[in-house]
């Protein structure tokens, strides 16, 4: 049998969430990436939708959402490589989970979004990379359609873009509260969903290292941009998402693209 495919859009959060996930999980993979618009018309050929997304596919089963496949895969790993404990503990990292997936990642992409994609050069790779040979060049024909689409469709503007800083400078807080007790983890002494989550979403406004959607080096990106990057590099919840990547983030050589 073929191992899943992972469908997503190129530069998502929730694509490197799913790759990490597969990668610590030690299970094979693929990917269908695309650039985002192009994303829609592989998510409907794989009978799923925008608001699916991401999609495993799996023979005939379609595993939709971060939540829908992490609750999937994850009993099937070795128990030493599950990421959501059993009992009342992996609740909590449920819950978790979800403030960093769908509160503290908004401000990430408002943040991130807005200002790279006024420069077309510094988000081309991340929208890119790994996608089929011919939608490269019809993207470079269409990035103003795609420009304007991703601004409507999330809510992109100079104002929103504010209100991620302060959105992501809380989950910060959120994270060094939970680890200022010196626990090695945010529940305690294991790796969990909730680290990896944590860590995929606060990546693209660190500019981590590990961090598989492409991203552009801190000196190509535009100085107010650099500062803002440089302090939340230096925060413990900073240092604490690039330490996820480097302790847990090794790809093994069965991951299939």
């Amino acid at each position: 049998m073929k191992a899943p495919l992972l469908v997503n859009l190129a530069p998502a959060v929730s694509t490197d969430v799913c790759r990490w996930c597969f990668e610590y999980w030690g299970m094979a993979y693929r990917e269908s990436m695309h650039v985002p618009i192009f994303h829609v018309l592989a998510l409907a050929w794989h009978r799923a939708s925008n608001s699916d997304r991401p999609v495993v596919v799996d023979g005939s089963d379609r595993y939709k959402t971060e939540a829908e496949i992490t609750a999937h895969f994850d009993p099937l790993a070795p128990t030493e490589r599950r990421l959501i404990p059993d009992g009342e503990l992996g609740q909590r990292v449920l819950a978790e989970t979800n403030y960093y997936h769908k509160t503290m990642r908004s401000g990430t992409v408002h943040y991130m979004y807005w200002n790279l994609l006024k420069h077309k050069q510094l988000i081309w790779p991340s929208f890119t990379t790994g996608t089929p040979g011919v939608e490269p060049p019809l993207a470079q024909v269409l990035y103003p359609l795609i420009k304007f689409a991703l601004i409507t469709s999330l809510g992109l503007s100079e104002a929103n873009a504010a209100k991620g800083i302060k959105t992501v400078s809380a989950g910060f807080d959120r994270v060094e509260a939970a680890l200022s007790d010196g626990r090695p983890y945010l529940l305690g002494e294991q790796f969990t969903l909730a680290d990896l989550t944590f860590a995929a979403s606060a990546a693209p406004i660190i500019l981590a290292s590990g961090y598989a959607g492409h991203m552009p080096e801190l000196e190509a990106v535009p100085v107010d941009m650099q500062t803002v990057i440089l302090e939340l590099r230096q925060r413990p919840a900073g240092i604490f998402a690039q330490r996820m990547y480097d302790l847990h983030r090794k790809k093994p050589s069965n991951a299939g693209s």
